[in-house]
């Protein structure tokens, strides 16, 4: 049984890093969250990182890498929605409130009118000049909004946010239909290999909530389809896919009620089980197309995050616990090695990665990964939610009864 107090205390410092670091600029969320604090020092990848990220602030050791992502906003814009209920709150709600206003009102990143591109689609972040549209951001951006939507209908209401959600989950049914096994240049910019859990589980997390929202079956055989093509290939994925997998599937499996489907979740979880160390809870890297790998290394960007968000959501759709001490596990690990460094960009924070052999924050960087990486979205705010869901009974797949 996790402690409770542990989990509201790691919550609390987490959020306060949101707000000290310099990655929340203003820090009541009204310009949006960044997307990441890259540190300096002995950063192997700091180059290349400022190449392909050229919108950042330096501030000697560290920096921000100041592009907007819709769906970094979207996680905390989540965390801080879920944290004004469980702390009891009403400046978390009002950030949470800032940053959807942000993202639908200020930011530009929504498309609502330009027909050479798809409509409802949102881009990959407010710096970029060509039209990338990724298959796993915009699953992210067209799921938490109906989450949202879920606990707090007066801000769907005010930014019309199941309206959007709808009409993005049409043109990502249209893209995956044309794009699936090989995603090809339609001139629209569609980016993400769906061959891979990371994207397509994400699409199929979007389209089993789309087909709860509307109950239009056009949703299913997609889903179908894909979980086929997981069934057929489960042995070539990483342990980061399985994570994927098992978010997918968990979520797919129980809207669709779908036996099938639903082993696929529990295979994945297995064999994320059977890799997990049982002295310290670590899920180990193994995906290698964007950051270090190792048994002995913590990755909270692709494995470790998404594992335990994928764990904690199977548990809440199975009736037994078999997946519960796995889990625990795995946020304790978290716990020990939330950082507590004195500085203002790291104290409560998860940077990228983990090195378990050093016992310290480290193992090397790519420009997408790795220690000297700290992600507000895909890290920070996504293990904060799985605390806050914790407390608060409720769970990715958690609706209003």
């Amino acid at each position: 049984m996790l402690d409770k107090k542990v989990l509201k205390k790691s919550i609390e410092r987490n959020i306060q890093w949101f707000e000290k670091s310099g990655i929340m600029d203003p820090a009541d969320g009204s310009w949006g969250v960044g997307e990441r604090v890259i540190l300096t020092q002995d950063n192997e990848a700091l180059e290349k990182t400022y190449t392909s990220f050229p919108a950042f602030t330096k501030h000697g050791e560290y920096s921000i890498i100041e592009h907007r992502r819709p769906d970094c906003c979207f996680e905390t814009a989540l965390m801080y929605l879920l944290a004004a209920e469980e702390l009891d709150n009403k400046k978390y709600y009002k950030t949470a409130d800032n940053i959807l206003n942000y993202l639908y009102c200020r930011s530009g990143m929504l498309n609502k009118k330009y027909k050479d591109f798809p409509i409802g689609a949102w881009k990959w972040c407010n710096e970029q000049w060509t039209n990338n549209i990724y298959f796993d951001d915009n699953a992210w951006n067209c799921v938490i909004p109906l989450i949202i939507a879920e606990l707090a209908p007066d801000l769907a209401k005010r930014y019309n946010m199941k309206n959007f959600s709808l009409q993005l989950g049409e043109v990502i049914l249209d893209a995956f239909n044309q794009h699936f096994p090989e995603v090809k240049n339609d001139g629209y910019g569609w980016l993400g290999d769906l061959k891979s859990p990371h994207w397509g589980s994400l699409v199929c997390m979007a389209f089993a909530f789309l087909y709860r929202e509307t109950k239009n079956s056009k949703y299913i055989q997609p889903i179908l389809e894909y979980h086929d093509y997981l069934d057929a290939n489960k042995d070539t994925f990483t342990t980061s896919e399985h994570a994927y997998i098992v978010i997918g599937a968990s979520i797919a499996g129980e809207i669709l009620n779908n036996t099938k489907i639903k082993s696929t979740a529990s295979e994945s979880a297995d064999r994320l089980v059977v890799k997990q160390d049982n002295d310290t809870g670590n899920i180990p890297s193994e995906w290698g197309k964007e950051t270090p790998v190792g048994e002995h290394l913590v990755d909270t960007i692709y494995t470790q995050n998404w594992a335990v968000l994928g764990l904690h959501t199977i548990c809440a759709t199975k009736d037994n616990a078999t997946y519960r001490a796995p889990f625990e596990k795995a946020m304790e690990l978290l716990f020990k090695i939330q950082d507590d460094s004195p500085q203002k960009h790291l104290n409560g924070c998860w940077r990228g990665m983990y090195d378990m052999k050093e016992e310290k924050w480290g193992g090397g960087d790519r420009f997408e990964g790795g220690g000297n990486s700290i992600y507000s979205g895909w890290t920070n705010a996504p293990i904060s939610i799985v605390m806050l869901f914790e407390l608060l009974g409720k769970s990715l797949i958690y609706k209003e009864k």
